[in-house]
Order: structure tokens, then sequence, then C-alpha cells
């Protein structure tokens, strides 16, 4: 569905103009159809820059990218109904003092839509604003504003979504159910998901990208990552004179809290049963913990 080739942008300071900030370098990308791809990366990463070059509000300076088959600079009129891109704070993008329904009934207009209603209706349903579609949106709570403009971006009912930070300033109640929509009803869609949750990625995403420096790092399946760039596991032990558990290799104490990397669980459980009763430990919790997204990507950006 999404295929790049060397796809770069870069900018140039305005002080020293024969200076480039290189923001996507030589990129090489493929998106197949009906995935969920996520993307993180720190603030300059590259990520939005990319989402702006794939929905044609700017343009590359080297490489090519097609979606659907459609070029993103030659094939520009083709890409727009392809694609819909919901970055920042999307929610200002709607007219505060009409309705709901009314701004439904606007942007369709804008975009040519023959016959809307049945859309418009489609899409209310959806999001669960039946009973709020007559009322001015300057009455709407955040959540209701931020599920309206998702509803907005899907009035041409694209195949491919481009979600930047989709859930930032809103309620965990709303989040979770705008993610339950996107698991529902947008099984068929192709998704790219950016954001710093790490959480919202490994529950939402099938494929996951680290992106640094315009350059992606790592890409693979939430389980692929975890499992391949973070080798061991961690016994985690809480309690009462734990110094002796220094005696173990790769082992951090922090007040009463320590932290074993391992590659054998169960061995160093019995390591760990013999310095207890050896020296008396008092031991309130231990537990075994599996990689986090968090740390893949804390790693990942640390070896970019």
């Amino acid at each position: 569905m999404i295929v790049t080739k060397n796809l770069t942008k870069f900018y140039r300071k305005k002080e020293k103009k024969q200076e480039k900030i290189i923001a996507v370098d030589h990129l090489n990308l493929e998106i197949n159809k009906g995935q969920i791809f996520g993307l993180i990366g720190p603030n300059g990463a590259g990520k939005t820059t990319l989402l702006k070059m794939f929905s044609t509000l700017i343009l590359p300076d080297e490489g090519t990218a097609s979606i659907n088959g459609y070029d993103i600079v030659n094939d520009s009129e083709n890409i727009k109904k392809q694609v819909s891109l919901l970055a920042g704070e999307f929610v200002r993008s709607l007219y505060w003092r009409l309705s709901g329904k009314q701004n439904l009934q606007f942007f369709a207009n804008l975009r040519n839509m023959w016959n809307p209603e049945e859309r418009i209706n489609e899409l209310i349903d959806m999001f669960h604003l039946k009973n709020h579609e007559n009322e001015l949106v300057m009455k709407y709570s955040t959540g209701m504003k931020h599920k309206l403009a998702l509803a907005v971006g899907l009035l041409n009912d694209p195949p491919v979504i481009l979600l930047d930070e989709p859930l930032t300033g809103i309620d965990p109640l709303v989040a979770y159910e705008i993610k339950n929509i996107i698991k529902k009803d947008f099984r068929d869609k192709t998704i790219i998901w950016t954001t710093h949750n790490l959480y919202e990625v490994e529950e939402m995403c099938d494929r996951i990208a680290i992106i640094n420096n315009g350059k992606i790092y790592k890409d693979g399946s939430p389980e692929k990552l975890m499992s391949e760039y973070w080798g061991y596991d961690k016994i985690m032990i809480i309690g009462d004179n734990v110094e002796p558990f220094l005696s173990l290799p790769k082992t951090t104490i922090k007040e009463n809290v320590v932290e074993i990397e391992t590659n054998d669980v169960n061995r160093t459980l019995v390591e760990i049963m013999k310095i207890v009763e050896k020296n008396k430990v008092n031991i309130s919790k231990i537990s075994s913990m599996k990689p986090t997204l968090e740390e893949v990507f804390m790693k990942g950006i640390a070896n970019a």
C-alpha cells in the first residue's frame, strides 16, 4: 500500500542557507494493506515530516513514495483521495459556531462529495455523536471534539489514515472508545500511528518502527522487537537487607529494590533462594518481568 525509495526531506537554516537540516534521510519503507504501523521517536525525529509528505502537504527533495500505486508528487490529486491526515491539534480545524453535523456537511461540500448524507450519518453513529449532532461544537467536550475531528477526516472513506498523536489531550475513557472504534471499524484501513506513548503502539500496532534523525533503526512486530532487542529477562526483588544479592552478576540495587538481568530465570531463582536462606533476607515481593517497549525504544535511540 505504501512504498518509499530513498525518500528524503531537508530544510535549510534561515541564518545559514547553505546548511541543511535533514528531517527524513533516504528512507526505504514498505507498509502492507491493512497494517497499523506505529512510528515512535523523539521530537525532531522525522515522524510528522514523513506524514506531511505522504499527504502531499510538503514535497520530498529526493527519492520517491507511492500510496496505493499513486506517486505522491506526480499524482497528488489521487493521493488526496487515498489519504486522510490527522496531525497535531486537529480539533482546531473545526468550526465551533457550527453544530457537529453542520461541520461534517461543510467539509463534505469542500470535498465535492455527492449526496454525503448517508456517510455523515454513518460517521455520527460510528463515533457515538447522535445525541449531540445538532449542538454547537463550542459546547462539545474535548473528547467529543476529538471524535468529530476524526469523523471529518474519514468523510471520504480513505484507505490510508495518518494519525499523528491521535489520543493526545483526551481523557482515558474517550481514548478507550476511540481505540475500540479503530479496532472494530478500521480493520480494512492502512494506518500510520505516531505517538510518544509507547503503551499505545504496543497495544494498537501490528508493526512498529523506531525512527531518529530521519532514519529507521528498528522495524518489526512489538513481540519481535522486544525479543530480539532485549535478549534477557529481569527478576525484581523487594525486601530488607538485600545487599547480598550483589554477589549475582548483572544486579543493581536502588534502596530496597533489586533488579537482576538473567538469561535463565529458573537457575537464577535457585541462586536467589540460596542467598535468602544463607543471609536470612526478608523478601516482601519477587517477580519476573518481560521487556517493555519503552526499554526497547530507549536502547534503540541510544544506539541510533
